[in-house]
């Protein structure tokens, strides 16, 4: 019990001498605590002057009363500072910022119980243990935040018990720690949350069906690091106002449920790097606003749904490394905003869809590892764009098109281990200057004529 003495002690202060000269105080604590004596981060702060002259000390803001209620050090050195308990005497603080400071040492758990924070962002620090906990039901445990940014911190311990009382919390981003343990149940009743990000940490057990609850959240990143156990739950599907899902690298298996095409405002869907298999539902080309699809490193079957012409919105599409098989369909070069095509080591045979670069601003085409057949599409390169081109173990012949010699903007080529036997490689291929074509491959390519 001796670590609730401090906080008892700060409490006892905070109502009995609410005050700038109390404010005061508490920038020096803080002070002392940020910087040390050789420091001259903070050397502005002259803590000898009388109020309200402490409102004009870079980074903090004061109101009417001369009241802090913003701190704001977002980028200062403050290589081995920390933030001290006395932080709470800011009763009237609406906003903590001390984001990319090279901060060190533990969150205060006294902040919990800060009556008016808002906004608190420890993003980008080097914080390390848990984040404040509540220490007993029926104490105030942040009453009216809204945004927490801890981000990219060393964290750790279970994640922190935000829950429905929190009815103002719309952006929570704890990812980049090491946060362990389950994705609680009770995020499923942040009725106000817009973003919720757990991603890069430790985190286990199964993504909660419930998360379904959050009507209103646009963004959701949970990825990376974590393990969780079975897949993405359908009800996901209910998250009628996501913009962005991102489920990557966390252990995924079963299918891809079909649900997920009932997303009409999303435009990214991240769930590269997992386990998940069967195949790629049909009902995805109900997302007509994606922008970005990646489903590559999984252990998905079956052809490319044609319905994915419907996603005419998609500049990236990435497949690569499952169990894909048929041809690449002929709409792919039909979409108008493609830039990125990554469709390698797969099991994909027939041709290169023959107007492929013709519509769209194509800027990397690599389906190399396949079973391809037929010639190089000519246009390729036809709106200037193309910076990557590797089709590499195919079985691809015919004459390597002239137009990509022409390419001004080509940087990486590979076409090794092909059949291009009915015509010699263009003379200007070689012609590339060095920073414009950092690797050309040709190796076991079978050739005829003179280069």
């Amino acid at each position: 019990m001796p670590p609730l003495l401090p906080l008892l002690v700060l409490s006892v202060l905070v109502s009995a001498s609410a005050s700038p000269e109390q404010d005061v105080y508490a920038l020096a604590k803080l002070k002392a605590a940020l910087v040390s004596d050789t420091n001259p981060a903070l050397a502005d702060w002259n803590l000898a002057a009388a109020p309200p002259a402490h409102c004009s000390f870079p980074g903090v803001s004061c109101d009417s009363a001369a009241r802090v209620v913003g701190i704001n050090l977002t980028g200062m050195p403050l290589q081995g500072g920390g933030l001290p308990p006395e932080v709470a005497l800011l009763d009237a603080l609406e906003n903590l910022t001390v984001a990319a400071c090279s901060l060190e040492g533990s969150v205060p758990a006294s902040l919990a119980a800060l009556p008016a924070l808002r906004h608190l962002n420890i993003s980008n620090n080097n914080f390390t243990g848990p984040f404040p906990m509540l220490v007993s039901a029926g104490e105030p445990y942040f009453p009216v935040l809204e945004v927490v940014d801890a981000y990219n911190n060393n964290l750790s311990g279970p994640l922190p018990p935000f829950g429905a009382a929190h009815t103002r919390l719309r952006y929570l981003h704890l990812g980049g720690n090491y946060f362990s343990g389950a994705i609680r149940e009770s995020y499923a009743d942040l009725a106000a949350l817009e973003y919720l990000g757990l991603n890069g940490n430790s985190l286990s057990g199964c993504v909660p069906a419930s998360l379904a609850r959050l009507k209103r959240l646009r963004e959701m990143y949970i990825g990376y690091f974590n393990m969780f156990n079975g897949g993405v739950p359908p009800e996901l599907g209910e998250l009628h106002s996501l913009v962005r899902l991102d489920m990557s690298s966390c252990n995924l298996t079963g299918l891809i449920p079909p649900e997920l095409g009932q997303l009409a405002h999303l435009d990214t869907l991240f769930l590269q790097m997992n386990r998940l298999s069967g195949e790629i539902p049909t009902q995805i080309a109900g997302l007509k606003n994606l922008k970005s699809l990646d489903l590559s490193m999984n252990e998905l079957t079956g052809e490319i749904p044609v319905g994915l012409a419907n996603l005419t919105s998609l500049t990236l599409l990435h497949l690569f490394r499952n169990h894909l098989h048929g041809n690449i369909p002929e709409f792919v070069a039909n979409l108008p905003n493609l830039e990125v095509l990554q469709l390698w080591e797969n099991n994909l045979t027939g041709q290169l869809p023959a107007e492929l670069g013709k519509n769209s601003p194509l800027k990397m085409l690599d389906a190399a590892i396949n079973h391809l057949t037929g010639q190089i599409p000519p246009e390729l390169c036809a709106h200037g764009t193309l910076e990557a081109l590797v089709l590499m173990e195919n079985c691809l012949s015919g004459p390597i098109p002239g137009s990509l010699a022409a390419c001004k903007t080509l940087k990486h080529i590979r076409l090794g281990k092909n059949m291009f036997s009915t015509s010699s490689v263009p003379a200007q291929l070689f012609d590339l200057e060095e920073a414009k074509a950092n690797m050309l491959e040709l190796t076991k390519v079978v050739l005829t004529g003179q280069l």
